[in-house]
């Protein structure tokens, strides 16, 4: 529940982080720079700033924070098992997780990325729209 909590927390955090530099953006092209041109300019490279934010904060939740996760899921799991077949407990928490993180992750089940995938990629999508578009309209106005 605690690595799933700050998984929770990581991802909002970074999500409004990305809002609240997005908007950033929109006024400091209107009002912070007064040559047009220029103020495209910025907003694409702040955008393209996002996006390495982004992909960096997807590395940490899947490389990291994600494996913790898991691998806490797992000692849970071998627990509850060894208490419905009446075997004595043993804590292995520390194991499981350190098992995990020895483990390749192109072998986990593709299913348990999906939904967390999707949403790395929807955001990104969207950080990329606006690299195209603050591109296009700093083109345009040359």
């Amino acid at each position: 529940m605690h690595f799933n909590n700050l998984l929770m927390r990581l991802r909002s955090q970074a999500l409004a982080g990305i809002a609240a530099i997005s908007t950033l953006v929109g006024v400091f092209t209107k009002e912070g720079v007064t040559d047009a041109h220029m103020g495209w300019l910025v907003a694409t490279a702040i955008f393209v700033a996002l996006a390495f934010f982004w992909v960096a904060i997807w590395f940490v939740d899947i490389l990291y924070y994600n494996r913790l996760l898991y691998g806490a899921v797992e000692a849970l799991v071998d627990l509850e098992s060894r208490l419905k077949k009446g075997e004595p407990i043993t804590i292995n928490m520390s194991t499981c997780i350190d098992s995990e993180f020895s483990r390749p992750l192109w072998k986990r089940k593709p299913s348990r990325f999906r939904g967390v995938l999707w949403f790395y990629v929807i955001v990104l999508a969207v950080i990329i729209l606006g690299i195209t578009f603050s591109w296009h309209m700093y083109c345009a106005t040359n």
